[in-house]
This record gives C-alpha cells, structure tokens and sequence, in this order.
C-alpha cells in the first residue's frame, strides 16, 4: 500500500501557462496507485453480491469484475485526481481564478497509466501603489445657511399636516401612477409600474411645471427626468432596483391620481420635542445648532465616501492581466444557469471589472491585514441592533443588544451579510489613512455636482 509521500511522489504533474494566464495541467496515474484499493472494493462486493444463482459470497469474481471494475476504477481513478489536483496547487503555490475544468477524453480501462488534463485561469500577481504620497481629493464641506434654512424647511414640510386640494400650488405634492416609456410616449415591455409623490419645487423644468398645475385628477402626462431638479433622483424616489432601472429610458408617462398640500409646521416646542425629545431643543437657534451637527456627520460620511470611490478608481487604473479565454469558458459551466457564449461575451466587461476589483481588494486585505475578528463583528451588530431600536423609538444600552446581536450571528447568512459590511468599513479606513488627501473647500450643492460629474 503507498505511503502518502508515496503517492504524491507517484503520480506525475506537468503544466504549461500561456503569457495571459490561461493554462493547462496534464496529471497522470499509475494503476499501481488505484489497483489495490479497487480489489479491495471487488472483494467487499462479492461478499455482499445478491446474484441471482448463487449464495451470497459466492458469485465468480469474473462476473463480479464484469459488472464492477470499470465503475469502481472510474471512481476511484476520480478521488485520486480529485485530491491530487488541488494537493499540487497547493503544492505548488498556484493561485487559481473560477474553477478546473477537465478536459474531455475517453478513459482506457486496460491502460498501465491515465493521462488527464484540466484547464485553469492563473489568478495574477499584483502590485499595488498604496502610499501618502499619492494624493486623492478630499472635500471638506460644512453646512452653510443655506443648507439649514433647507433642512429647516424639509422638516416642516415633514411634520406638517396634509390634506388633498383639487388644484395645485408651488409648494404642493402630486401622487401618482409612474409607466417607463419611450420619448415618444411607447410603452416599454417588461418595465415596471411605480406609485409615488413628488413635489413641485423639485421640477425645474418651466414648461413641466405649467402642465402639471393644469393636470386634473384622472389626466396623464409625459414627464421627461431631465426637467427634475439635478439633486432630486425620481428613480430613488420610486424605489427602483438594479434590475428595474436597467430598463429606463428617461421619460415616465404620469398618472396624477391626488393633490396633497401640506400646511409647514410651527417651529415651536411642540416639533423640537418630536424631533429631539422632551425640552433638548427650545428655540430654532438651537434647532439649527442641532441640524448642523447632524448635516456635518453626513456631508463628512459622503466626503469620506467619495474619496474611496476616487481612490478605488485609481487602484483599478493597476494594469495586470486575467486569463480571459478561461474565465469566459469557465463561466459557461458555472452557476445554477450556466451563460451561454453569447451572454458571456455580453457581460464580460462588467464580470471583468468586478473581477479586477475583487483581486485588488483581496490583495488590500491580505497584504494589510485588513480582517474581522469574532469581538469586532459582535460589538459592530450590537451598534447595528442599537441604531435600528432607536428609529423605532426604543433606547438601548449595549448590554441589552449584545444578547440579540450574539443571537443574529447564530444565523450564517445574517454572520457572512455583517462581516461582510465591516469588512468593507474597515477597508475603507484603512485607504482614509493610507493616501494623501488633497483638501478641497467646497459647498455641499458643488460637492453633489462634482460626483455626478465623476460618475459620467
């Protein structure tokens, strides 16, 4: 019987990799390695055989052999490839990209020795340029007045009181029917149907403006989106999804079902109390003290995240091949609905980008350290669990969500979903720190106008 270091020993290995990455791993078997455990398998067989004419036990090898050998050496051929396969990349130190995949070739069962040969897609060596020296914009915003006698505005228009009118003012709010349709009004097959509100401030458009005030309940119109304000995104608003989006065409055809008019709130005690409890707040000097706080934590987060965008984008600009001729091979067998030739051809460029992102991330994670431990990820969903009791009015103390935190983590997906939001928290510290920041002062309204502009 072979040792281990025997059998590794045993069965050889030769590979050969294209300057693209894409390769192939020709493994081969001895029968010396498989024999012993096939006849070992028969004789189990022919002690246990039900034969039709003969007692148990006692069935001529030759007929149990007709029957057996060649699926039981098939199979054990098989496990032996199997480990081997991934002991040698292993072995070998063979980073590898999707999965093997065999090469098909028929299988002579009375041969001294098997050759098998697998295709694989070499993951790529990367070298990353993380360093303070490369600096990336960095915006330093903060709330102007501005942006507080907005914000002061939005929360009396939120917790003012409604009411449906027949005709429409300024500051009034249509409800509705949204259809995607083409320019010329066609319907599109397969998009979806929306119910939402807008107001009017948020149409820029002059002409949009006039019809909707002389739409009547019951009447539709073409809305194209470009007459929306530029910070007013319809499709959030309507709650689009990837999927759904992936079918607009800019233009909505609008049933106007109601007219709200909302009369503002009182900026008195009543509202500071609703919005920040008993006595916190007790003039609109402390109201915007407050909305200032809370504006600079956001527009910090936002500034913070653009920055990781722009530093991601100057990552992805590394150059390093991938061994594209096997990943769009692989990607026909892969998954519970394999591509086919064409689809793979399709989505190649965003399965390419994503994938060039993943093997960088993973490079930032291995090469820094960047890891979730089991304290980190319980004291993370503790905060999780604490922030979620608080929009629904309920106060918490850690030691209180901890337990529902421990509990949230029994789950596997709800474990890899969270680990997987820290993971990225961390990683996104971790490039605040790790490049140079070329400070911007800037206004927010500019600020959202700079980061469309990047998205484009």
């Amino acid at each position: 019987m072979h040792s281990f270091f025997e059998y590794y020993l045993a069965m050889n290995a030769h590979w050969t990799v294209d300057a693209d990455l894409n390769a192939r791993l020709t493994l081969t078997i001895e029968r010396s390695e498989y024999a012993e455990a096939v006849e070992k398998q028969l004789t189990d067989y022919r002690k246990k055989a039900r034969i039709p004419g003969f007692r148990p036990g006692m069935a001529p090898m030759t007929l149990i052999r007709k029957q057996y050998q060649e699926p039981i050496t098939a199979d054990e051929i098989n496990k032996r490839l199997q480990d081997e396969l991934y002991a040698y990349l292993e072995r070998e130190k063979i980073d590898i990209l999707g999965q093997p995949l065999p090469v098909a070739g028929d299988l002579d069962f009375s041969a001294d020795s098997h050759s098998f040969e697998f295709d694989l897609g070499v993951a790529p060596q990367i070298e990353l340029e993380v360093s303070d020296k490369v600096k990336i914009p960095f915006y330093v915003l903060e709330p102007n007045e501005k942006d507080l006698d907005k914000e002061v505005e939005n929360l009396r228009q939120r917790y003012g009181a409604m009411s449906e009118v027949e005709t429409a003012g300024d500051d009034d709010l249509f409800y509705g029917h949204f259809d995607i349709v083409t320019k010329k009004g066609e319907a599109v097959e397969g998009a979806a149907h929306k119910h939402g509100r807008f107001g009017l401030n948020a149409v820029s458009g002059r002409s949009l403006k006039k019809d909707l005030k002389a739409l009547a309940k019951g009447d539709s119109l073409i809305i194209d989106v470009s007459d929306f304000e530029k910070d007013f995104d319809i499709y959030q608003v309507l709650g689009f999804n990837p999927e759904e989006y992936a079918l607009a065409t800019g233009y909505f055809r609008f049933k106007l079902e109601q007219i709200y008019h909302i009369e503002p709130a009182a900026l008195n005690a009543e509202l500071f109390d609703k919005l920040f409890g008993e006595g916190i707040v007790t003039n609109e000097a402390g109201l915007r003290a407050k909305i200032k706080e809370e504006l600079t934590q956001i527009y910090l987060r936002d500034a913070e995240q653009h920055f990781f965008n722009l530093a991601s984008d100057k990552l992805m600009e590394t150059k390093f091949k991938l061994p594209a001729t096997f990943l769009k091979k692989w990607m026909t067998t892969a998954g519970e609905k394999p591509l086919n030739p064409i689809e793979v051809e399709a989505q190649w460029p965003n399965t390419e980008k994503a994938m060039r992102w993943q093997l960088i991330e993973s490079k930032l994670v291995k090469d820094h350290h960047i890891h979730v431990h089991r304290e980190e990820l319980i004291d993370f969903v503790t905060g999780e669990v604490i922030a979620r009791m608080r929009q629904f009015g309920r106060e918490m103390t850690p030691e209180e969500a901890q337990p529902i935190a421990v509990n949230l983590l029994q789950e596997r997906q709800q474990a890899e979903q969270y680990s997987e939001q820290l993971l990225q928290r961390k990683l996104m510290q971790f490039v605040l720190g790790a490049f140079g920041k070329k400070e911007i002062k800037s206004t927010y309204a500019d600020f959202i106008k700079e980061v469309n502009k990047s998205k484009k």
